[in-house]
């Protein structure tokens, strides 16, 4: 039995959260905690944009998690996947490369394993890398970004159409900061992709077309230098002129991690705003909030009862949180079934405080106030029912 707790108790039904005040130069960015979904700060976060290069964590997400991609698994460089645009050819496939775009620097008929390509595509942004691996993995790249546009649907992210794997402009090639947040809070969860974005440097090994080489990350909030920050877990640059320069990051300050996405901004200001963002969430105080005042008391008529049952909370209804996640609660009353005679201090039921996404957030075992016993019809009726069952 479920009773929703009323705004009696100390005015407590609903918990409104409040927004982060910060100033950013991004045309639209977000700010998530990474592990509640919880929306600190946006700006335009749900308005379509062109994500950049940022696109390969999508592309990264669905060929390790969507696909199941063994990394150890060998890839053959194809012609098509490093095929490129030229102006006298027209229109042509959303895939075919640029001339200026950044690059790998693969070649036709190099050999090499995934795990080399995944490092080239998201340290360096490779967008050979990516078409190679989507061709790979479905056998030709828009067979690659039918799936995976499913599947970042599946993730929520309703208002990204990927057209290409790696994120060269393309009028219809769109995302959102709130849908890109969403692919980074998928992608911390798998350990290859986190330790992907996290690192700085990684080798290349040696192929049959290309000596070892060291590829170091492009994104500076990685590196040493003036736009380092040492919070920071990894994540992933982008630019083109219709977007400008994009970046998804993530950083992690004394057991909080939060996502970071700006988007439309100068290559500098990129990470100044993420920087604002993270600083702003991590100077926060935690909160420590009294739901229900300790000497609170609970009635509840139950059937055939000589009173009303009353109990008390087994421990202090507490919530603690950081006041841009202050959570969107309720709270209820959930009664156990019950049989007579209930004892002092005895479990009588559950005081559950759950979240706007239906997550139980805190729950506090409601304890007899004092013994209760059935009326003497009731007792007689529950005599015979025992009585006769034995006869049976």
């Amino acid at each position: 039995m479920r009773f929703f707790l009323s705004l009696a108790v100390s005015g407590f039904s609903f918990l409104y959260g409040g927004q982060l005040q910060v100033e950013v130069s991004a045309r639209s960015a977000i700010l998530m905690n990474a592990d509640t979904g919880a929306i600190l700060f946006e700006k335009q976060a749900y308005l379509p944009a062109y994500p950049a290069s940022t696109t390969k964590i999508g592309t990264a997400l669905f060929a390790l998690d969507g696909k199941g991609a063994d990394i150890s698994q060998s890839v053959f460089v194809s012609e098509e996947a490093l095929r490129m645009k030229h102006s006298s050819l027209g229109s042509c496939p959303p895939h075919w490369l640029e001339t200026d775009g950044t690059m790998m620097g693969l070649r036709k008929g190099e050999i090499l394993s995934l795990e080399a390509l995944l490092h080239g595509m998201m340290m360096v942004s490779g967008n050979d890398a990516a078409n190679a691996i989507a061709e790979t993995l479905s056998g030709s790249i828009p067979a690659f970004m039918n799936e995976m546009n499913g599947y970042l649907s599946s993730l929520g992210c309703q208002k990204t159409l990927y057209r290409n794997p790696h994120g060269l402009h393309h009028p219809e090639h769109v995302t959102t900061a709130y849908d890109l947040a969403l692919m980074m809070k998928r992608g911390l969860t798998i350990p290859t992709f986190r330790e992907l974005i996290s690192k700085i440097s990684y080798f290349r090994p040696k192929s049959n077309k290309s000596p070892k080489a060291e590829i170091v990350t492009f994104n500076q909030l990685m590196k040493p230098g003036k736009h380092h920050y040492p919070k920071t877990i990894g994540g992933k640059t982008g630019y083109h002129s219709q977007s400008m320069a994009t970046l998804t990051a993530a950083a992690h300050h004394q057991g909080r991690t939060l996502i970071a996405v700006v988007l439309g901004c100068s290559k500098v200001s990129r990470y100044d705003d993420a920087k604002r963002l993270f600083e702003a969430a991590f100077q926060e105080q935690l909160v420590h909030r009294e739901l229900v005042p300790p000497h609170q008391l609970f009635s509840h008529e139950i059937e055939g009862a000589e009173a009303s049952l009353v109990a008390y909370l087994s421990k202090p209804a507490n919530l603690s949180y950081f006041p841009s996640e202050e959570p969107h609660c309720r709270a209820f009353i959930h009664w156990a079934e019950l049989e007579f005679p209930i004892r002092k201090g005895q479990v009588v039921g559950e005081l559950q405080v759950i979240d706007q996404a239906g997550q139980i957030v805190l729950k506090t075992s409601l304890l007899a106030k004092e013994e209760l016993k059935g009326t003497w019809l009731t007792r007689i009726s529950r005599w015979v029912s025992y009585f006769l069952h034995f006869l049976k």
